[in-house]
């Protein structure tokens, strides 16, 4: 994208930690968020202060992810983009975690990017230029040891979301719309990864606001190239 400037932009999981920090750094680019999340109080304030929609899903079935793609198009007459952190982050060793613990992982992080991606595409493949980004597994880029001991299960899920994303990209080939896959080498510093993966592993936490300029750097590099993967280092 040449600019970011009054580009309609769904953020999913627009509740959470990241979400907050990207939504503030597309604000201050001159973009209009739109805040999904699957509950409505987690974003009615936020996106109070953005002066835009905020819309209740949990994204789960194709109808909850169509009707807040639907919503959110009515509202803005158009999406220019879409950035999709639903996703639970779901530690514990492979011999230990529970068939839910399967679900939730798959469900949450797999499940809602397939409903979602696939209600929005149309959208944005109308725009001269559009964007799309998730968040990866730091196993994509990382061999042996990770520091992330416990996280097969969670990893196995992004990793299938990323590689539909990878794929999805050689699908748009032609089209105005970039994809990336923003991937943190470490633990991002939220609440949830504080709360069940207290141990940030080497280089400690990174800031949610690290992973947003990132989001913004590649929503923004579609001309004369592309960041399909871009991996974030902890802080040294």
């Amino acid at each position: 994208m040449k600019t970011l400037k009054d580009k309609a932009i769904v953020i999913t999981g627009g509740g959470g930690s990241i979400a907050g920090a990207v939504e503030e750094e597309l604000a201050l680019a001159g973009a209009r968020p739109i805040l999904v999340d699957r509950d409505a109080v987690r974003i009615r304030a936020r996106a109070d202060s953005y002066a835009t929609l905020a819309i209740e899903e949990n994204l789960l079935s194709a109808e909850s992810a169509e009707r807040a793609i639907e919503q959110a198009a009515q509202r803005m007459g158009r999406i220019d983009g879409l950035v999709h952190l639903v996703g639970e982050v779901v530690p514990g060793r492979l011999e230990e975690v529970s068939d839910a613990d399967y679900d939730l992982a798959f469900d949450s992080n797999v499940r809602t990017m397939f409903h979602t991606v696939r209600a929005v595409l149309p959208y944005l493949k109308m725009r001269d230029e559009a964007f799309l980004a998730a968040l990866g597994p730091r196993q994509t880029f990382q061999t042996g040891p990770t520091g992330a001991t416990g996280a097969a299960l969670f990893a196995a899920a992004k990793g299938a979301a990323a590689a539909m994303l990878r794929a999805l990209d050689a699908e748009l080939n032609g089209s105005g719309v970039v994809v990336t896959i923003i991937t943190p080498l470490g633990t991002i510093d939220t609440r949830a990864s504080h709360e069940r993966l207290p141990d940030p592993g080497p280089g400690g936490w990174i800031s949610p606001q690290a992973v947003a300029r990132a989001i913004i750097a590649a929503a923004l590099a579609g001309e004369g190239g592309r960041m399909l993967e871009v991996p974030i280092y902890p802080p040294r």
